[in-house]
């Protein structure tokens, strides 16, 4: 089971009359979005999905603007006019950054239809997505990859009794989850198996166009 904070719907309606609340949503979608999703805010739209418009689509791109720029790291955002029943509206689409936890006033993340402080396990685990290895291999869970041991990484005896202790061939594996400590795959086998190890122990390469995990000794 994935436990990153990347399961809630990613989608809000707000009326032009909400614009003093736009800087919440924004923080908590950016920090909230799955890596290859997009997180999106219908502006001039109700809850139930009726058009009420906006009076002044460029005035709410402007705000959308200078709110986002209040928002550190820089976000990945875009925002369009669109029409929705003969109304002007405005789509702003959010997506996954990289560059986790965004601050605006506080770290925002989404719980259900609600923006909610990121609480301190939340918290930490949007830090350790920075990490690069962290972050290449979340951006791939689910994915199907292979993991193989670093056979340069082991003593002479144990290359005599077959290599690598724990990955003596290339195998295919599931990435199953990740934080800032360890990594779980699930290996197809022979046999099937779920196995986890130490973050600093990955490296990363890739091997017919699929990430390759190399894990060391």
């Amino acid at each position: 089971m994935n436990d990153l904070p990347w399961e809630d719907g990613l989608l809000e309606r707000k009326l032009e009359s909400d614009q003093k609340d736009f800087l919440k949503p924004f923080v908590a979608f950016a920090n909230s979005v799955r890596p290859g999703h997009t997180a999106v805010v219908l502006i001039g739209e109700r809850d139930d999905g009726s058009a009420q418009g906006v009076s002044d689509p460029d005035g709410i791109q402007r705000k959308i603007r200078r709110e986002c720029e209040r928002i550190y790291p820089d976000i990945l955002w875009r925002s369009t006019v669109y029409e929705k029943d003969g109304q002007p509206c405005v789509r702003l689409e959010i997506e996954y950054s990289g560059d986790t936890p965004h601050f605006g006033e506080a770290a925002w993340i989404r719980r259900g239809s609600e923006s909610v402080k990121a609480n301190d396990a939340i918290f930490q685990r949007l830090i350790e997505l920075r990490s690069s290895v962290v972050r290449e291999i979340a951006l791939r869970i689910g994915e199907r990859i292979f993991i193989e041991g670093d056979h340069g990484s082991v003593s002479f005896n144990e290359r005599i009794r077959g290599g690598h202790p724990r990955w003596p061939r290339t195998v295919e594996a599931e990435i199953k989850s990740v934080n800032g400590f360890w990594a779980t795959f699930e290996v197809f086998g022979p046999p099937r198996k779920t196995a986890s190890e130490p973050i600093e122990r990955l490296m990363l390469s890739w091997q017919d166009k699929q990430l390759k995990v190399i894990v060391k000794a």
